[in-house]
């Protein structure tokens, strides 16, 4: 089939991240308001353990009721977990140098479609969850795909609030931001929530961190180590009950 031919079928696909913007875009294809033919996963082994628990108990059973398939891609067809690859060569992700997203995420996609492309003829154009006020990282090439891209959040208007808003409407918990325990944007007060809630990841990230060659020049949150991160004072310091500033986002 010519690249020319204008009935050349296209296969849509949202890249699923299980945080909040993507589970919204799988909401509004429930409701007919945005299509695609199935959600893409692509595994790190690293994830928090909400996110995994979200996309096990709320994302596959509300898939499965609402007849929208999800391809789950194992770990980048390697063995190690994203956080083993870099403790064995004691090097951290950074917010300039993210190969963790390029190599455990980027790349089993690209596979993957490049295989679906080569077997069914078809044109495939990528929906990307980033929503209003996130217009920026739509311009950003960094990491693109090589595919047709679609930002349905930013075409409809809806920002991250409005997000939050279409999952509720829908009868699901909010879920965590999605990434890994040890992601270098990972915020103060969520250094601190995994302190609280999960001190083995917490630890876990330290030791990565501290087994980084160029440690303590470089850690997971610019050069101030872990250990100094979590007794950072903020405005509203969790006690015995999560507020709006401090809970995980």
């Amino acid at each position: 089939m010519s690249e020319e031919n204008p009935c050349q079928k296209k296969i849509r696909v949202l890249s699923l991240g299980a945080g909040v913007n993507s589970t919204a875009l799988l909401v509004l294809c429930s409701q007919g308001k945005v299509d695609f033919d199935f959600a893409i996963f692509a595994e790190t082994g690293n994830e928090h353990p909400e996110t995994y628990d979200y996309l096990e108990n709320v994302i596959i059973p509300f898939c499965i009721r609402h007849k929208i398939t999800i391809i789950r891609l194992p770990r980048g067809g390697v063995s190690k977990t994203l956080y083993q690859e870099y403790f064995d060569k004691h090097i951290i992700p950074t917010r300039k140098n993210r190969s963790c997203t390029d190599h455990f995420k980027i790349r089993p996609i690209k596979q993957y479609l490049w295989d679906l492309e080569e077997k069914t003829s078809s044109e495939v154009v990528c929906l990307i969850g980033f929503c209003k006020g996130e217009e920026r990282r739509r311009n950003s090439r960094r990491y693109a795909l090589p595919y047709e891209l679609e930002y349905p959040l930013i075409d409809l208007g809806i920002d991250r609030e409005g997000c939050k808003q279409i999952i509720r409407s829908a009868g699901l918990p909010i879920p965590i931001k999605s990434g890994c325990f040890f992601c270098p944007f990972t915020k103060v007060r969520n250094w601190k929530w995994l302190h609280r809630t999960h001190p083995d990841l917490f630890e876990k990230a330290k030791e990565l961190e501290q087994n980084g060659r160029r440690y303590p020049e470089l850690t997971l949150y610019g050069k101030l180590p872990l250990a100094k991160v979590i007794v950072k004072r903020e405005l509203c310091d969790w006690q015995t009950k999560p507020c709006s500033l401090c809970e995980v986002e």
